[in-house]
């Protein structure tokens, strides 16, 4: 929805020649002919004019200069999108291992709907992967077989409720191939495990090591290239370390571990690429099993399988992992194509070099005839300036018989000289980050650089502005941005999206496209392989992350939202007279966007529930409090507890965990401030009571009522009067609990009522808990009478 445009002045040229009128007695009290026959009085209408003039510019900004003012805020556009999906196969009985190289297209099947095609990213090993058994151990040694659960698609707990350290989660294969890849997708319950968290913890550990690099001078000698940016790479868990093994028969208790590598590795023999990050976030656990793996029982399942398991071995986790999908040969796959052109090789050609053979890049020297076609062709060896071109089909010209080259290349134009040039590419939308641009003329290869806008170019500058969406390109005017010199060939190379319509629905991605591409991709497989593939695809889930260009008002209305973040989150807790966010209904807090700085108290709070790659149900700070003085004043220092979102009665974050929000906190609190991020000390109540049932009323189920409901109105995350949770430092009242036990069905009055705290000793009246504790539930004595 675009926001309303603001009227900055509506003032006319007939209100400033009144309030400039008025103003004469004042500043010139000798002027006292006011009439329109005055010179005098011409001047103020002319200035008058002149003043209109310029309210009725500065009412009507062009979208240019709104987009400029918005990237000076920090905020662009956001380009289109390419959709994601997790394309899996379940190949045939009987059909061995093959190989599905990176880079094969599939595509919807939809009767009336376009052919939306996904791209494999990464090569997979397909093979008959049947997962029959799937059993937890929570730690304490006892297998549950939660195979029922699996195949009912029902959400299931990975490591039980209550992950701790010896959790095991174990998967019996009936059928499973050694010493070949094993890609196993793991999908988890919440938004907070999808593609968005994971690029949001990319984005904040980058700038994490940009902030923490040691500075360097700015200098760079002429000729020198510019450093290129560091790839960043999925950090692992802040607490949480998971081992994978397989059962072999030999070593302790017949385990072998198998050996981490990293996640964009292909796995040798008896190792693991992990992109799960320990089971938190969505991906694709890859393993090469070793020969020596052997079946054996486990558990309550009677069948001898294949079992692998992934084991906690040190940490913790913030909250319980819970499983909504597993599917076994899968490779991610993104929206995104590259776009190819055919080019007529004009007979009696005799192109020089070697000749290319289609799947392989090559480099190359071509000349256009005024047709189209190519009137002069070579292959240049590697090491010369030219861009690598990937070549899907070559035919060369025999005689009077043309010939024929197709590329993964697009001719976009022909250059005319003639400054701010306009061509349009031949597919749109365009994935801009895959665009690359040359210009080809006389022998000479020229790289184009994108660029928002020309403003900063100068005229040897071979810049160029790229509109998305429709695909169009502008190039300077020879001061600002190079020309394209006459009759120069511009050529791009590129991949094209359908952006927010390749979030297709799931099961829709099931069959292999037919195209130059995938021939040539696919050409050594079989050909009832390449049939079967078409049968065998799907997509459990729908694809996701497609997104069109952002319109300008979404851009405005997301600055908007950003750097008013502050003043929103004081505005919620004006309007619910509460001084934290912590005593806020969660889903109200959490709908709103987090500061980039953390001012006061209430964005610290808001940062903390907001830091990339964690759980934190609750969160609280308290100024000038030191958790290791909590009797004294400490000016200048911020203390920040943490609850995790763990379903235990007294949930504690772990070290890992208050060290990550900690570092995040760090980067955006103010200068001359100490941070101190700690978890929460508990104040165990029990309360001990004599409780008078009404007639014909069952006396354990009025005890179990009881229990339950002062269980329910101490749990430190759900409790408290208004059910948010218990508040921090809010005394136990005597006359809450009475009237919570009076309230229970089946209660006629409370004979007698003692609260006891950790003392042990045990209380008339309130029990008083410290400013930064909490309060959990422990073992309730009732007595019903």
């Amino acid at each position: 929805m675009p926001l309303p445009l603001l009227n900055l002045d509506d003032r006319r040229w007939t209100d400033l020649v009144e309030e400039g009128t008025a103003q004469i007695p004042r500043y010139a009290e000798q002027w006292t002919d006011h009439n329109v026959h005055d010179p005098g009085r011409t001047l103020v209408e002319l200035f008058a004019w002149l003043t209109e003039s310029s309210i009725y510019r500065l009412n009507r900004i062009p979208e240019r200069h709104r987009r400029k003012f918005l990237a000076l805020l920090g905020f662009t556009r956001r380009q289109p999108q390419a959709a994601c999906a997790v394309l899996t196969f379940s190949p045939e009985a009987g059909t061995g291992p093959f190989a599905l190289p990176a880079g094969v297209s599939f595509e919807t099947s939809g009767a009336t709907a376009p052919v939306v095609r996904f791209r494999t990213l990464r090569d997979l090993t397909i093979s008959i992967v049947h997962l029959s058994a799937l059993q937890v151990d929570e730690g304490a040694g006892q297998l549950q077989d939660q195979t029922r659960h699996w195949r009912e698609q029902l959400p299931l707990y990975v490591l039980g409720q209550n992950p701790r350290v010896g959790a095991t989660l174990y998967l019996g294969f009936k059928e499973l191939t050694a010493s070949q890849p094993v890609a196993l997708a793991f999908r988890f319950q919440g938004p907070l495990s999808d593609a968005q968290e994971r690029e949001r913890l990319i984005r904040e550990t980058a700038a994490e090591r940009v902030t923490c690099r040691h500075p360097l001078p700015d200098i760079h000698c002429r000729g020198e290239h510019e450093p290129t940016q560091e790839v960043t790479k999925l950090p692992p868990h802040h607490s949480a370390v998971v081992v994978w093994e397989v059962f072999t028969g030999a070593g302790p208790q017949g385990w072998t571990p198998l050996a981490a590598i990293e996640a964009t590795a292909r796995p040798s023999t008896g190792q693991v690429a992990d992109d799960t990050r320990s089971l938190t976030l969505d991906g694709i656990v890859e393993l090469n099993l070793p020969a020596t793996m052997a079946q054996t029982k486990l558990g309550a399942v009677p069948d001898s399988l294949f079992y692998l398991r992934a084991r906690l071995v040190r940490g913790s986790y913030d909250a319980p992992l819970v499983l909504v999908d597993l599917a076994p040969n899968a490779v991610h796959a993104e929206q995104a194509v590259p776009v190819s052109q055919s080019f007529k090789i004009s007979a009696g050609v005799v192109p020089a070099g070697t000749a290319p053979t289609p799947g392989t890049n090559t480099r190359l020297r071509m000349k256009l005839a005024a047709d189209g076609s190519i009137k002069a062709l070579t292959f240049i060896p590697p090491g010369h300036a030219a861009p690598e071109v990937s070549v899907l089909s070559y035919t060369p010209p025999v005689g009077l018989t043309p010939g024929e080259i197709t590329l993964q290349l697009a001719l976009v134009g022909i250059g005319t000289g003639a400054p701010e040039q306009q061509l349009s590419l031949p597919h749109a939308p365009v994935q801009v980050e895959s665009l690359r641009l040359y210009t080809h003329w006389e022998n000479s290869w020229r790289e184009g650089r994108r660029r928002d806008d020309l403003d900063a170019s100068t005229r040897t500058a071979f810049d160029f502005v790229l509109d998305a969406e429709t695909g169009q390109i502008n190039f300077g005017d020879g001061e600002r941005g190079r020309v394209p010199p006459a009759r120069a060939l511009i050529l791009a190379a590129y991949r094209t999206t359908a952006a927010a319509s390749g979030n297709v629905a799931a099961g829709t991605i099931n069959r292999l496209s037919h195209t130059l591409d995938n021939d040539v991709a696919l050409a050594a497989l079989p050909a009832p392989l390449q049939a079967q593939l078409s049968r065998i695809t799907t997509n459990h889930a729908p694809a996701s992350g497609g997104a069109a260009l952002e319109e300008l008002p979404q851009t405005i209305g997301r600055a908007v939202e950003t750097l008013r973040a502050h003043e929103r989150l004081l505005e919620l807790a004006g309007h619910t007279k509460s001084d934290t966010l912590d005593q806020v209904d969660m889903q109200q807090v959490r709908a709103l966007i987090a500061p980039q700085r953390g001012v006061n108290l209430l964005d610290l709070e808001r940062l903390a529930l907001d830091v990339p790659g964690t759980r934190v149900a609750r969160a609280c700070a308290w100024a000038n409090v030191h958790p290791a003085f909590p009797c004294l004043q400490v000016p200048g220092c911020v203390t920040v507890v943490i609850v995790p979102d763990a379903l235990v009665s007294a949930p504690q974050p772990s070290l890992g965990l208050l060290d990550a929000v900690k570092r995040y906190l760090e980067r955006r609190r103010l200068l001359c401030t100490r941070l101190e991020v700690v978890g929460p000390r508990y104040l165990t109540v029990r309360v001990s009571a004599r409780v008078r049932k009404l007639g014909g009323a069952n006396s354990a189920r009025v005890q179990a009522r009881i229990v339950e409901a002062l269980n329910n109105f101490f749990d430190p995350r759900r409790g408290g009067p208004e059910g948010l949770g218990w508040p921090f430092g809010r005394d136990v009242f005597r006359s809450e609990v009475l009237q919570l036990i009076d309230g229970v069905d089946g209660v006629d009055h409370v004979l007698t009522l003692r609260l006891l705290g950790d003392d042990e000793e045990g209380q008339c009246g309130d029990l008083s808990v410290c400013p930064t504790w909490l309060v959990t539930p422990g073992a309730h004595k009732i007595e019903i009478v």
